[in-house]
């Protein structure tokens, strides 16, 4: 997000040219026209041509000016505010100009709202000299090339809904690291909250030789989490609750079986957000599931006793990592 000192410097280098004209003090060529739809407005319309009026050292504005403009409206919200300047003759645009505060203030806008507006009022006393129709005319000058157009700033505005497919590693419920595709719908009704579901398919895998046993697990789980930043990268704390479903069958007996078991566990773990365009995000997850009734598995022997082949871990680490659509 650029800075509102960088925006000064790129109008200055765009009203230049127009400046060198500037010279002695002249009326007002411009009226202002105010719009502040969602009430964001650091300062009032009069206030700001007032303080404007003081640092030009003369009256900025003229209200019987019908055909001339400089029209200022305030957008965005109040942790992302923003203010489009434009100039306007006989109803059309002919320049914008955008600022953004770097901490998503309005107040911060004020000053470079000021400078960029002087600029503006200055280039716009600049008047051509009349043409002497008697002397020759000069070589046509080269024309010079044309400005680039500006790469508008990503967007550090709050996602809605967020859309993850990724992939799910787990530690604990299994002898070995557990490998799988995740899923995950999540909703944002305020920046600094997160709500949603989670859910990953950890694939079916064979521990031990003979006897041994196959194994596979699901879990799918709910999540609320706290974001205290939440701009075009995010960080966050999330306490989770899930559900996990566990089919094994015994391997090299003579008469496996095959079983369903559950269990619930609670978590918490560290959220990030890294916005790559508009609508493109990387989500991540990291932390651990309390497994509130680890689950052992075994076979019987023949004399009748049980032979136990992996016991679950109490404390089993979690990451989940996906590509995410986010959705207004």
């Amino acid at each position: 997000m650029r800075s509102w000192f960088a925006r000064g410097v790129g109008a200055w280098l765009w009203l230049a040219p127009s400046l060198a004209f500037a010279a002695e003090p002249a009326s007002p060529t411009l009226s202002l026209r105010w719009s502040d739809p969602s009430g964001l407005a650091a300062t009032s319309a009069d206030e700001f041509a007032s303080r404007l009026s003081e640092r030009l050292g003369r009256t900025a504005f003229d209200p019987a000016q019908s055909e001339r403009a400089l029209a200022v409206t305030w957008q965005g919200s109040p942790e992302q505010c923003r203010i489009q300047l434009s100039l306007v003759k006989s109803g059309e645009v002919q320049g914008t100009r955008q600022l953004e505060s770097p901490s998503g203030d309005c107040p911060s806008l004020v000053p470079a709202l000021l400078t960029v507006a002087a600029l503006l009022l200055e280039a716009q006393r600049a008047e051509p000299e009349p043409v002497d129709e008697s002397a020759p005319a000069p070589a046509p000058a080269a024309a010079p090339p044309a400005p680039a157009t500006p790469v508008p700033p990503i967007s550090a505005e709050s996602p809605s809904i967020l859309v993850s497919l990724g992939g799910a590693l787990s530690s604990g419920f299994a002898p070995k690291l557990e490998l799988g595709p995740a899923a995950a719908l999540v909703w944002a009704p305020y920046p600094q909250l997160r709500l949603g579901a989670e859910g990953a398919i950890l694939l079916r895998h064979q521990y031990g030789a003979g006897p041994g046993f196959e194994l596979s697990h699901d879990r799918v789980g709910l999540l609320a989490c706290g974001m205290p930043l939440h701009q075009s990268f995010a960080l966050g704390v999330c306490a989770s609750a899930a559900l996990h479903l566990f089919t094994s069958q015994g391997i090299s007996l003579p008469h496996p079986e095959q079983h369903h078991e559950s269990s619930i566990s609670v978590g918490a773990n560290l959220r990030a957000e890294w916005q790559l365009t508009e609508h493109l995000w990387w989500v991540g997850h990291a932390g651990a599931d309390v497994n509130a009734r680890p689950l052992y598995f075994y076979y019987s022997t023949a004399p009748g006793g049980q032979l136990t082949l992996f016991r679950q871990r109490s404390v089993s680490p979690m990451l989940l990592l996906g590509l995410t659509l986010a959705l207004p």
